[in-house]
Protein backbone atom coordinates (compact mmCIF):
# COMPACT_ATOMS: atom_id res chain seq x y z
CA UNK A 1 0.00 0.00 0.00
CA UNK A 2 1.45 3.71 -1.35
CA UNK A 3 2.62 5.69 1.89
CA UNK A 4 1.34 9.59 0.85
CA UNK A 5 2.33 12.51 3.60
CA UNK A 6 -0.20 15.23 3.52
CA UNK A 7 0.61 18.57 4.28
CA UNK A 8 -1.94 21.19 4.92
CA UNK A 9 -2.76 23.37 7.33
CA UNK A 10 -5.80 21.84 8.77
CA UNK A 11 -5.30 18.78 10.67
CA UNK A 12 -6.98 16.29 9.47
CA UNK A 13 -8.56 18.15 6.65
CA UNK A 14 -10.68 16.67 3.34
CA UNK A 15 -7.52 16.11 1.90
CA UNK A 16 -6.31 13.49 3.71
CA UNK A 17 -9.23 11.75 4.73
CA UNK A 18 -10.01 11.39 0.27
CA UNK A 19 -7.41 9.74 0.31
CA UNK A 20 -7.35 7.71 3.17
CA UNK A 21 -10.51 6.37 1.65
CA UNK A 22 -9.15 5.71 -1.40
CA UNK A 23 -6.72 3.33 0.11
CA UNK A 24 -3.37 5.48 1.00
CA UNK A 25 -1.73 4.95 4.14
CA UNK A 26 -1.62 9.02 4.87
CA UNK A 27 -0.11 10.23 7.32
CA UNK A 28 -0.36 14.55 7.87
CA UNK A 29 1.81 17.37 8.74
CA UNK A 30 0.39 21.00 9.53
CA UNK A 31 3.95 23.05 9.04
CA UNK A 32 7.29 22.84 7.47
CA UNK A 33 9.10 21.66 10.28
CA UNK A 34 6.60 18.71 10.79
CA UNK A 35 6.75 17.89 7.23
CA UNK A 36 10.50 17.36 7.14
CA UNK A 37 10.46 15.05 9.98
CA UNK A 38 7.64 13.72 8.61
CA UNK A 39 9.35 12.66 5.43
CA UNK A 40 12.47 10.83 7.29
CA UNK A 41 10.17 9.35 10.02
CA UNK A 42 7.32 7.95 7.57
CA UNK A 43 9.27 7.31 3.97
CA UNK A 44 6.16 8.47 1.92
CA UNK A 45 5.93 7.48 -1.70
CA UNK A 46 4.46 11.09 -2.34
CA UNK A 47 3.53 14.40 -0.93
CA UNK A 48 0.97 16.19 -1.63
CA UNK A 49 0.91 20.08 -0.61
CA UNK A 50 -2.86 21.22 0.36
CA UNK A 51 -2.47 25.03 0.05
CA UNK A 52 -5.05 27.67 -1.16
CA UNK A 53 -2.69 29.97 -2.80
CA UNK A 54 1.08 28.81 -3.25
CA UNK A 55 2.82 31.59 -1.57
CA UNK A 56 6.54 31.92 -1.09
CA UNK A 57 5.75 29.80 2.24
CA UNK A 58 4.74 27.25 0.17
CA UNK A 59 7.07 27.29 -1.92
CA UNK A 60 9.78 27.42 0.91
CA UNK A 61 7.83 23.90 1.95
CA UNK A 62 7.68 22.27 -1.55
CA UNK A 63 11.62 23.21 -1.70
CA UNK A 64 12.39 21.90 1.75
CA UNK A 65 10.49 18.59 0.96
CA UNK A 66 12.59 18.27 -1.81
CA UNK A 67 15.99 18.41 -0.74
CA UNK A 68 14.83 15.54 1.61
CA UNK A 69 13.24 13.04 -0.90
CA UNK A 70 13.27 12.27 -4.47
CA UNK A 71 10.08 11.01 -4.87
CA UNK A 72 6.67 12.97 -6.66
CA UNK A 73 5.50 15.89 -4.96
CA UNK A 74 1.77 17.57 -6.29
CA UNK A 75 0.67 20.71 -5.47
CA UNK A 76 -3.25 20.94 -4.83
CA UNK A 77 -4.01 24.42 -4.84
CA UNK A 78 -6.82 26.95 -5.76
CA UNK A 79 -7.19 29.43 -8.82
CA UNK A 80 -3.30 30.91 -8.86
CA UNK A 81 -1.27 33.28 -11.19
CA UNK A 82 0.95 31.32 -13.70
CA UNK A 83 4.18 32.73 -12.06
CA UNK A 84 2.72 31.14 -8.41
CA UNK A 85 2.87 27.64 -10.29
CA UNK A 86 5.92 28.20 -12.22
CA UNK A 87 7.83 28.83 -8.82
CA UNK A 88 6.32 25.76 -7.75
CA UNK A 89 7.97 23.46 -10.25
CA UNK A 90 11.11 25.60 -9.55
CA UNK A 91 11.09 24.34 -6.11
CA UNK A 92 11.03 20.96 -7.22
CA UNK A 93 7.18 20.07 -7.51
CA UNK A 94 6.28 17.52 -9.75
CA UNK A 95 2.63 18.36 -11.09
CA UNK A 96 -0.21 21.05 -10.07
CA UNK A 97 -3.41 20.16 -9.33
CA UNK A 98 -5.28 23.59 -9.75
CA UNK A 99 -9.21 24.30 -8.41
CA UNK A 100 -12.41 24.85 -8.98
CA UNK A 101 -12.14 21.00 -8.97
CA UNK A 102 -13.16 17.61 -6.79
CA UNK A 103 -10.95 16.02 -5.52
CA UNK A 104 -11.36 12.91 -7.97
CA UNK A 105 -8.78 14.61 -10.22
CA UNK A 106 -6.26 15.20 -7.43
CA UNK A 107 -6.60 10.69 -6.32
CA UNK A 108 -6.31 10.55 -10.43
CA UNK A 109 -3.13 12.35 -10.40
CA UNK A 110 -1.86 10.81 -7.11
CA UNK A 111 -2.30 7.26 -8.73
CA UNK A 112 -0.74 7.90 -12.09
CA UNK A 113 2.58 9.48 -10.80
CA UNK A 114 2.38 6.01 -8.07
CA UNK A 115 2.59 4.00 -11.05
CA UNK A 116 5.44 5.80 -12.91
CA UNK A 117 7.54 4.27 -9.47
CA UNK A 118 8.43 0.76 -10.00
CA UNK A 119 8.38 -2.10 -7.93
CA UNK A 120 12.10 -1.97 -7.57
CA UNK A 121 13.21 -4.33 -4.31
CA UNK A 122 12.01 -7.62 -3.31
CA UNK A 123 11.06 -7.61 0.47
CA UNK A 124 10.29 -10.34 2.65
CA UNK A 125 10.13 -10.26 6.05
CA UNK A 126 13.52 -9.20 7.75
CA UNK A 127 15.41 -9.77 4.27
CA UNK A 128 16.13 -7.56 1.34
CA UNK A 129 16.92 -8.48 -2.50
CA UNK A 130 18.24 -6.62 -4.94
CA UNK A 131 19.84 -8.49 -8.07
CA UNK A 132 22.40 -10.74 -6.36
CA UNK A 133 22.88 -8.42 -3.25
CA UNK A 134 20.75 -10.11 -0.32
CA UNK A 135 20.72 -8.09 2.78
CA UNK A 136 19.46 -9.70 6.10
CA UNK A 137 18.13 -7.84 8.73
CA UNK A 138 17.60 -9.94 11.24
CA UNK A 139 21.04 -11.29 11.18
CA UNK A 140 22.68 -8.35 10.45
CA UNK A 141 24.34 -9.96 7.45
CA UNK A 142 24.96 -8.91 3.68
CA UNK A 143 25.97 -11.14 0.50
CA UNK A 144 26.65 -11.14 -2.43
CA UNK A 145 26.14 -13.74 -5.39
CA UNK A 146 26.19 -15.86 -1.89
CA UNK A 147 29.58 -14.41 -0.40
CA UNK A 148 29.16 -12.62 2.61
CA UNK A 149 30.19 -9.05 2.70
CA UNK A 150 32.23 -8.19 5.86
CA UNK A 151 30.20 -4.51 6.13
CA UNK A 152 31.10 -2.27 9.54
CA UNK A 153 28.01 -1.87 11.42
CA UNK A 154 27.77 1.56 9.65
CA UNK A 155 28.33 0.42 6.30
CA UNK A 156 25.61 -2.01 6.54
CA UNK A 157 22.98 0.64 7.74
CA UNK A 158 24.06 2.76 4.72
CA UNK A 159 22.93 -0.76 2.22
CA UNK A 160 19.85 -1.35 4.30
CA UNK A 161 18.66 2.45 3.67
CA UNK A 162 20.08 2.54 -0.06
CA UNK A 163 18.52 -1.37 -0.73
CA UNK A 164 15.36 -0.53 0.23
CA UNK A 165 15.07 2.73 -2.09
CA UNK A 166 16.81 0.88 -4.82
CA UNK A 167 16.33 2.67 -7.51
CA UNK A 168 15.50 5.89 -6.43
CA UNK A 169 18.16 8.28 -5.27
CA UNK A 170 18.18 9.02 -1.37
CA UNK A 171 19.22 12.34 -0.60
CA UNK A 172 22.34 13.13 1.44
CA UNK A 173 19.99 15.19 4.18
CA UNK A 174 17.52 11.69 4.22
CA UNK A 175 20.62 9.46 4.62
CA UNK A 176 22.24 11.69 7.42
CA UNK A 177 19.02 11.71 9.36
CA UNK A 178 18.20 8.23 9.17
CA UNK A 179 22.09 6.70 10.65
CA UNK A 180 22.99 9.61 12.78
CA UNK A 181 19.59 11.32 13.38
CA UNK A 182 20.84 14.35 13.27
CA UNK A 183 22.73 17.24 10.77
CA UNK A 184 26.26 16.53 10.53
CA UNK A 185 29.19 16.77 8.26
CA UNK A 186 29.20 14.52 5.66
CA UNK A 187 32.63 14.11 4.69
CA UNK A 188 32.04 10.86 6.49
CA UNK A 189 28.96 9.66 4.88
CA UNK A 190 31.08 9.93 1.45
CA UNK A 191 33.97 7.97 2.74
CA UNK A 192 31.65 4.71 4.42
CA UNK A 193 29.10 4.81 1.25
CA UNK A 194 32.91 4.61 -1.03
CA UNK A 195 34.20 1.92 0.94
CA UNK A 196 31.03 -0.06 0.52
CA UNK A 197 30.78 0.75 -2.47
CA UNK A 198 34.02 -0.98 -3.20
CA UNK A 199 33.05 -4.32 -1.09
CA UNK A 200 30.45 -4.75 -3.11
CA UNK A 201 32.37 -4.30 -6.41
CA UNK A 202 35.04 -6.29 -5.24
CA UNK A 203 32.64 -9.43 -5.41
CA UNK A 204 29.88 -8.08 -8.28
CA UNK A 205 32.57 -6.51 -10.30
CA UNK A 206 30.10 -3.75 -10.85
CA UNK A 207 29.33 -0.56 -9.25
CA UNK A 208 25.65 -0.46 -7.58
CA UNK A 209 25.73 2.57 -5.54
CA UNK A 210 26.22 5.95 -7.96
CA UNK A 211 26.62 9.16 -6.71
CA UNK A 212 24.15 12.19 -7.97
CA UNK A 213 26.00 15.15 -7.76
CA UNK A 214 24.61 17.65 -5.55
CA UNK A 215 21.78 15.53 -4.32
CA UNK A 216 22.75 11.86 -2.88
CA UNK A 217 23.05 8.27 -3.71
CA UNK A 218 21.41 5.70 -5.94
CA UNK A 219 21.63 1.96 -5.28
CA UNK A 220 20.87 0.19 -8.94
CA UNK A 221 18.68 -2.24 -9.80
CA UNK A 222 19.50 -4.92 -12.61
CA UNK A 223 17.72 -2.93 -14.91
CA UNK A 224 19.44 0.21 -14.21
CA UNK A 225 23.27 -1.72 -14.24
CA UNK A 226 21.82 -2.33 -18.25
CA UNK A 227 20.87 1.02 -18.80
CA UNK A 228 24.20 2.45 -17.80
CA UNK A 229 26.13 -0.47 -19.76
CA UNK A 230 24.03 0.33 -22.90
CA UNK A 231 24.99 4.02 -21.62
CA UNK A 232 28.32 3.70 -21.01
CA UNK A 233 28.89 1.48 -24.44
CA UNK A 234 26.85 3.85 -26.92
CA UNK A 235 28.91 6.83 -25.49
CA UNK A 236 32.45 4.48 -25.92
CA UNK A 237 30.95 3.46 -29.60
CA UNK A 238 30.81 7.24 -30.49
CA UNK A 239 34.07 8.10 -29.18
CA UNK A 240 35.67 5.77 -30.94
CA UNK A 241 33.93 6.65 -34.20
CA UNK A 242 34.76 10.21 -33.65
CA UNK A 243 38.64 9.55 -32.80
CA UNK A 244 38.95 7.29 -36.32
CA UNK A 245 37.31 9.75 -38.08
CA UNK A 246 39.77 12.19 -36.70
CA UNK A 247 42.73 9.62 -37.35
CA UNK A 248 41.74 9.36 -41.47
CA UNK A 249 41.16 13.12 -41.47
CA UNK A 250 44.88 13.47 -40.62
CA UNK A 251 46.32 11.03 -42.58
CA UNK A 252 44.49 12.25 -45.94
CA UNK A 253 45.83 15.94 -44.76
CA UNK A 254 48.76 16.47 -47.09
CA UNK A 255 52.02 17.28 -45.41
CA UNK A 256 52.99 20.94 -44.18
CA UNK A 257 55.81 22.22 -47.28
Amino acid sequence: MNRVLVVERRERAATATTLETEGFTVMTAINPTEAIAAVAAFRPDLVVVDATVPDPGTVSVCSGIRSAMAGPIVLFTGPCPERATLAAFEAGVDSVVVGPTGTHELVARVRALLRRLPVLTEESGDVLTVGPVVLDRARRELFVHGHQVRAPRREFDIAEVLMRDAGRVVPRRQLVHELWGTVRDTKSLDVQVGRLRHRLAEIEGVQRIVTVRGVGFRFLTDEALVDERVLAGELAGELAGELAGELAGAATEPPDS
